[in-house]
């Protein structure tokens, strides 16, 4: 096996344990204690296993990740304690500004259908919505929503380039809003089949609001504002160490399949084709092909 159990040990003698990383706890510490030590465990156990098999070469990288994850797996039971809204927050919350997952989700594709260049209306935000609920179930979908509350909450940030910059600063939001694109990307591993299931909801709610065809066309235009980021974060050999980590060895590769299946035209043409947000130039592709 690469790497060896000796280079297990030798590694994780230098991973800070996550019990000594959290020094400080909320104010019940008993009731906290149970999920920051499951946490910690876990953390743990799978730093050994999945060290086991690195390459010797990889070791260096793969501690360097683990010292950067280590306190921010240890500080996300206390974040969550005390980012647990009071019963009055809840009661006052308005139910049309409490889909935080979406607002992340939508900010990617906003210049589609909102504003001056938008090239389809907004019943696509609703689409994406009943998309998400698909793709993660209604538990999940709840959880992520709740944990996205509290990222966004904390940032108290209108703005969609500052809000993605303040991400950006934040290890642990990262890790989350990684973690959401890449369960969303995960759902076209048979690639066909997922583009036809994700066009069919959104094209069904597009339909019934605004008599709008959600086609072929549309959805690549979708796909890639929603993931390019991704595909250029895998170019970096340390992202792909780090996506592998958290979802499995080999989750790089499976990724890095997807998205030049969905991003081929993209990477065909993505010196010209596409604008920084990632919006196809529909109308310049539209010429290409009459000049042809």
């Amino acid at each position: 096996m690469p790497g060896g159990r000796g280079g297990v040990a030798a590694g994780m003698d230098k991973v800070t344990p996550v019990s000594d990383a959290v020094t400080a706890g909320p104010p019940d510490e008993g009731e906290l204690s149970p999920c920051r030590k499951r946490n910690g465990v876990l953390f743990r156990y799978l730093l050994t296993t999945f060290q086991t098999f690195l390459p010797p070469e990889k070791v260096p990288d793969f501690q360097r990740l683990a010292l950067e994850l280590d306190p921010a797996v240890a500080a996300n039971c206390q974040t969550c304690w005390l980012g647990r809204p009071t019963d009055g927050e809840k009661a006052a919350q308005d139910p049309r500004r409490s889909r935080f997952l979406l607002r992340l989700v939508v900010s990617r594709i906003a210049p589609l259908c909102i504003g001056k260049t938008a090239s389809m209306p907004r019943s696509l935000i609703e689409g994406l919505d009943r998309y998400l609920i698909k793709a993660f179930g209604p538990a999940m979908y709840e959880e992520s929503n709740a944990e996205a509350n509290q990222m966004l909450s904390t940032l108290n940030i209108d703005d969609d380039v500052q809000m993605w910059a303040g991400i950006r600063k934040n290890v642990q939001w990262r890790r989350f809003v990684d973690t959401i694109f890449i369960r969303i990307l995960f759902r076209f591993e048979s690639f066909a089949l997922g583009k036809k299931t994700f066009i069919n909801i959104v094209n069904m709610t597009m339909q019934d609001q605004s008599r709008f065809t959600f086609d072929d066309e549309r959805f690549y235009a979708v796909f890639e504002a929603l993931f390019v980021d991704l595909w250029k974060d895998l170019q970096s050999e340390e992202q792909r160490i780090r996506w592998d980590f958290l979802f499995g060895d080999g989750a790089a590769k499976r990724l890095d399949a997807i998205l030049n299946q969905g991003l081929a035209h993209w990477l065909k043409h993505k010196d010209n084709k596409v604008l920084g947000s990632g919006r196809v130039v529909v109308e310049k592709t539209t010429s290409l092909r009459k000049k042809k």
